[in-house]
């Protein structure tokens, strides 16, 4: 697959409408109403890792396979750039903006943790609902999960651009390496020696 119709693909991001922006009839494209961040935090003296972020989209009621993207990290959480990606990088993490479309899911996973001893993810996600009436929602939209203390996946369920007008989440890995230091036992506290004041005048 060409770079250029995964751009097309990523911008449009769950629309898997394949096409150049320049297309006939379509003078731009989408306004972007829909953003995909990825952040690690390092606990530790950490090591490179990598995040693989698969979405799928829908296309009239069916589900399609878009693209699959990996997110390296170096040893401190943070983005590497370079790689074959359409993320960038803003504010220490992995941003995506572009198109809901007609919606679909991605799935975040932490494929490489750096010999970490210990993962967790969290899951944000928020939305402003169109103007269809409430009972046109998506039920099950957002995160499918809020936290997990492993590699995921983290799975989040976006809905098309005729049910929110916008919509944002935010998956962050945790990495923990290395143990927490020995407790050191407390010494115990000895009362100080008693001193008993001699009597300055004697009479």
């Amino acid at each position: 697959m060409s770079r250029f119709v995964r751009r097309s693909l990523l911008l449009a991001v769950l629309a898997l409408i394949a096409v150049p922006f320049t297309a006939v009839g379509s003078s731009a494209q989408e306004a972007p109403d829909l953003s995909i961040t990825v952040r690690k935090v390092v606990i530790g003296t950490g090591a490179p890792s990598e995040v693989s972020v698969n979405c799928v989209g829908n296309r009239d009621g069916d589900a399609e396979a878009t693209i699959v993207e990996i997110l390296k990290f170096d040893a401190q959480g943070n983005p590497v750039p370079g790689g074959d990606t359409d993320f960038a990088i803003e504010d220490g993490a992995w941003v995506e903006v572009g198109s809901s479309g007609a919606g679909g899911q991605c799935t975040f996973t932490e494929v490489t943790t750096g010999g970490a001893a210990s993962t967790a993810w969290t899951c944000a996600y928020t939305f402003t609902p169109a103007s269809a009436p409430a009972a046109t929602q998506v039920q099950q939209a957002g995160c499918q999960g809020a936290a997990g203390s492993d590699t995921g996946p983290a799975t989040v369920i976006y809905p098309g651009n005729q049910e929110v007008s916008e919509q944002a989440s935010t998956v962050v890995f945790t990495n923990t390496f290395g143990s927490a230091p020995p407790i050191q036992p407390i010494e115990p506290i000895h009362p100080a020696a008693q001193v008993v004041a001699q009597p300055v005048f004697t009479g």
